[in-house]
C-alpha cells in the first residue's frame, strides 16, 4: 500500500507545477469572475482573500466532475494523483491547537 502511495504523490509533482498561461476572454467574463472575487472577500482576512487566479482556477476545476476522473486519468497519468493534492492544498485547514 505504502508504494501505491509514494507512487501516486510522484506522478501528481510534475502535474501540479504551475505554469502561466494568457487567454483572451470577453470584457463581461472578466467582470463577473472580478465580482466574484468581492463577493469571495467580502468580510474575509486579508490573509483568506482569494485573487482573480484563484476564482478562474476554481471555476476551471468545477468542470472535472468525478465522471470525468477515469478518462482523464487514461489520457494523463497521474492526473487522480494531482487533483487530491490540489485538493488538499486548497482546501485542507490544519485544526486548531488547544493549549
Amino acid at each position: 500500500m505504502t508504494e501505491v502511495v509514494i507512487h501516486g504523490k510522484q506522478l501528481a509533482k510534475p502535474l501540479n507545477r504551475r505554469k502561466r498561461v494568457t487567454v483572451e476572454l470577453p470584457e463581461f467574463l472578466i467582470r463577473a469572475i472580478r465580482v466574484r472575487v468581492d463577493e469571495a472577500n467580502q468580510n474575509e482576512p486579508d490573509e483568506e482573500e482569494v485573487d482573480f487566479n484563484d476564482v478562474v482556477e476554481w471555476l476551471l476545476v468545477t468542470e472535472v466532475t468525478i465522471r470525468r476522473m477515469p478518462l482523464l486519468e487514461a489520457s494523463i497519468p497521474g492526473f487522480t494523483a494531482a487533483m487530491a493534492v490540489w485538493l488538499m492544498d486548497a482546501t485542507y485547514q490544519a485544526p486548531d491547537s488547544e493549549e
